[in-house]
């Protein structure tokens, strides 16, 4: 134990913090926690896109379906499954 100025210092580490990579890292921390919160963002929008795209796909294929009816190359009883 290394003693300064009435503060006793463990192995040598600034104070317990193990200069500057204790508990947040200081600024590289930062940016991870930064570049984490982006992540997370991006995420829950791609996610809130695709289930608004599979709402638009049933939407499609159900327009498809009336085009087949209307031109005859499906049956009434085709189109009602």
């Amino acid at each position: 134990m290394i003693k300064k100025k009435g503060v006793v210092d463990m192995m040598g580490w600034n104070n317990g913090m193990m200069g500057g990579f204790g508990i947040g890292m200081g600024f590289i921390g930062w940016l991870l926690q930064l570049a984490l919160f982006i992540v997370v963002i991006y995420l829950v929008i791609s996610l809130i896109k695709n289930s608004n795209h599979h709402s638009n796909t049933s939407d499609h294929a159900e327009s498809i379906l009336k085009e087949r009816f209307a031109r005859g190359e499906i049956t009434e009883d085709e189109y009602k499954k």
